[in-house]
């Protein structure tokens, strides 16, 4: 899909964006994450256990969106149909690297090999729709 300008800038400015899958009992399950571009995929890394990646092998239909700013404005809501790929590494692909390794050995305190034992589900989301902040009025 065609991606708006002010989504790219979002996921190409932002660090943390929320994942949001819906639960066994039909609740929305919001989840902060780090995230990457992958040609038109956004991608998430994640543990193999976590309940998002049970609810999105139950429920594939995910929205990525991003913090509003201070007035509620600039909201950027991505809808997409996820698949759950395992045993894949985050240093495998670059853009994760070079966006948040600072982030891994830093605050984190975890090595990149540490990360990729981890972290080592993808969640590899394909954009069907973009909501963003109504300019209109």
């Amino acid at each position: 899909m065609d991606m708006p300008n002010e989504a790219q800038r979002r996921i190409f400015q932002d660090k943390v964006a929320w994942l949001t899958t819906i639960t066994d009992r039909g609740v929305p399950a919001p989840n902060p994450v780090w995230f990457v571009p992958d040609g038109d995929d956004l991608v998430v890394f994640s543990t193999p256990h976590a309940r998002k990646v049970r609810n999105i092998e139950q429920r594939p239909t995910v929205t990525l969106h991003f913090n509003s700013d201070p007035d509620g404005g600039d909201v950027v809501v991505i809808t997409g149909e996820a698949a759950i790929a395992r045993g894949q590494r985050p240093s495998a692909l670059g853009a994760y690297l070079d966006k948040y390794e600072t982030s891994i050995t830093g605050p984190l305190g975890m090595t990149v090999d540490e990360i990729d034992r981890t972290y080592n589900t993808e969640i590899r989301i394909r954009p069907t729709r973009v909501r963003l902040t109504d300019t209109s009025a």
